[in-house]
């Protein structure tokens, strides 16, 4: 049997609505390797840990990971968004020459 450890993550909005999520910390390993890593994370203070079993044939681990992958996943900078960032330079450029 393989562990991992993952973390969860609870949030209270705006409105009194409570939100949460998972995220996966370690990959599937040994249990003596996860309790070490376990006693390593929570010394250094980070807290809502939990030690996870990960059966064989398991998916949940990656499913976690894909999930945590897309809510940390930027978009893509595109050749509008250079475009509008050296627009915005020479803009700049130009009111401070016009100010000297």
């Amino acid at each position: 049997m393989q562990y991992y450890i993952s973390r969860t993550h609870v949030s209270l909005d705006g409105a009194g609505r409570l939100s949460g999520y998972e995220t996966v910390l370690t990959k599937p390993s040994t249990f003596k390797a996860t309790q070490n890593a376990y006693k390593r994370f929570s010394s250094m203070g980070i807290d809502c840990l939990h030690v996870c079993e990960h059966p064989a044939n398991s998916r949940r681990w990656g499913k976690l990971d894909r999930a945590q992958t897309k809510r940390t996943k930027t978009r893509a900078l595109t050749m509008a968004d250079v475009a509008e960032d050296i627009a915005e330079l020479e803009r700049e450029a130009k009111k401070t020459n016009d100010g000297s």
